[in-house]
């Protein structure tokens, strides 16, 4: 399975069969129920988390009010990377949105798998970089495109996220309120 999955995800990353087989020995399949936390905000993160099956977000809570900074659907990597490079408690929570199937993997283990097995640490690049990549896009968004602008783009580049996140986490994920991307979406 672990095998269907990285071909699905990482097709640049030319891993060998043998770097695979000895990924796959790290990795731990678990299922998590809607609303289950993967991570906790103040909590310590070990672990890289692969969504195989499913939808989840990142969001923190600051004064109060939830604030999304990533959604995460099928082939995608998520989890709090501050929290994992420096090893402190995360300033986010990660939480599954519906019922999902995760492949876990703790990331001591594979930064030693990538010392062993070169090609791995190709794929631990592209990850990061795909990562990176999309939290720089909403930041950029975030900053020089308007309310309209932002929606339009999430309409264009992810509509899934749409048909399955709630209309506050998209609003929070946008940068506004959910009553100004209600305006948006009769605009649209």
């Amino acid at each position: 399975m672990l095998l269907h999955t990285l071909e699905n995800i990482f097709k640049k990353a030319d891993l060998s069969h043998e770097a695979v087989e000895h990924l796959n020995k790290h990795v731990v399949f678990m299922d998590a129920a809607k609303g289950f936390m993967l991570i906790k905000q103040g909590q310590l993160c070990n672990h890289i988390y692969i969504i195989e099956k499913g939808f989840a977000r990142i969001f923190s809570v600051i004064n109060g009010k939830e604030v999304t900074t990533l959604f995460a659907r099928e082939n995608d990597i998520i989890t709090s990377t501050y929290a994992l490079f420096t090893q402190t408690g995360s300033n986010e929570n990660v939480e599954v949105l519906e019922d999902s199937s995760i492949l876990k993997l703790n990331y001591e283990a594979f930064v030693n798998l990538c010392k062993e097995h070169p090609s791995l640490f190709n794929l631990f690049r592209f990850i990061m970089e795909k990562y990176y990549l999309a939290l720089e896009e909403r930041t950029l968004s975030l900053q020089f495109d308007s309310a309209l602008e932002r929606y339009s783009k999430l309409l264009s580049r992810d509509p899934f996220i749409l048909q399955r996140a709630s209309l506050a986490s998209i609003a929070s994920f946008l940068g506004m309120s959910p009553v100004t991307l209600s305006r948006m979406r009769a605009r649209i």
